[in-house]
């Protein structure tokens, strides 16, 4: 299998601070890779860095087998590279269904004046969007708050909303910063099942999670981050009875890896 992202030793200083240390992974098709660490230890840097929020100040970051170092966020939306953040991104006085169109702000090829004017082709596309749209929520299991405003959602809801943006444009990677941060139990599981659901559709997705209990069971590959150097990447076995995660979390003395806050 051909690899989807490739992350070839990324560093990125601010000011003094070095966030992140010659950082490298490897993404495949309808794999999950999840990355670990503590607060600081340059986790969200790195997928802001892949979606070209920041610019690596060196290292190589391809995608589909294109150096995408230097491409624009908009850019990399088009090509199938979608995020979500850590601090939520909901526009509160639009409907739900208003936001997940949003998602495919980077699709259409109409121009501005035509959608104004409401040409037939502009009317036919935005319903074509909408579709698109309702079509995601039910996956969500939300097409029943479709015409809810998303400021009158819960946490939990608006953390699917974002996670249905993210996903209307059919993307081939998903970059998740934090995706389950805030929710209950129960709203953790079925997080959960959605992401199990996406890979076995073939969707990469590049998971930043504190939660170890999600990550050990949807990761396929775990990479542990500490002060911007990765110590530790392997399967989640591995990454448990790494020596040296190990030491680092849990001082030496224990056998497996807990939470990491």
């Amino acid at each position: 299998m051909e690899p989807l992202l490739k992350v070839e030793g990324i560093s990125k200083n601010f000011g003094g601070v070095r966030a992140l240390d010659e950082v490298g992974f490897t993404v495949y098709p309808g794999k999950i890779t999840a990355v670990i660490g503590p607060n600081g230890a340059g986790k969200t840097t790195a997928i802001n860095c892949i979606s070209g929020i920041y610019r690596p100040d060196s290292g190589v970051v391809t995608y589909q087998g294109n150096v995408i170092n230097k491409v624009p966020t908009h850019k990399l939306a088009q090509s199938g590279l979608t995020r979500t953040f850590q601090n939520l991104q909901v526009f509160t006085s639009l409907s739900v269904l208003e936001n997940i169109m949003v998602g495919m702000h980077a699709k259409p090829g109409r121009e501005f004046v035509a959608c104004i004017m409401r040409a037939g082709f502009a009317v036919r596309e935005e319903r074509i969007i909408k579709e698109k749209s309702m079509a995601v929520l039910e996956f969500m299991g939300m097409a029943n708050l479709a015409h809810m405003p998303a400021g009158q959602l819960s946490y939990g809801d608006r953390k699917r909303v974002e996670m249905a943006r993210a996903l209307v444009s059919k993307p081939k990677l998903v970059l998740l910063d934090e995706p389950v941060a805030g929710l209950n139990m129960a709203e953790t599981e079925k997080m959960g099942d959605t992401l199990e659901d996406l890979k076995k559709q073939g969707i990469a997705l590049v998971l930043v999670e504190h939660d170890m209990e999600l990550v050990m069971r949807v990761s396929d590959t775990v990479v542990v981050l500490h002060f911007g150097r990765k110590i530790a990447e392997g399967t989640g076995h591995e990454v448990q009875n790494h020596p040296e995660v190990i030491h680092v979390y849990l001082g030496g003395g224990g056998k497996e890896l807990g939470p990491i806050a």
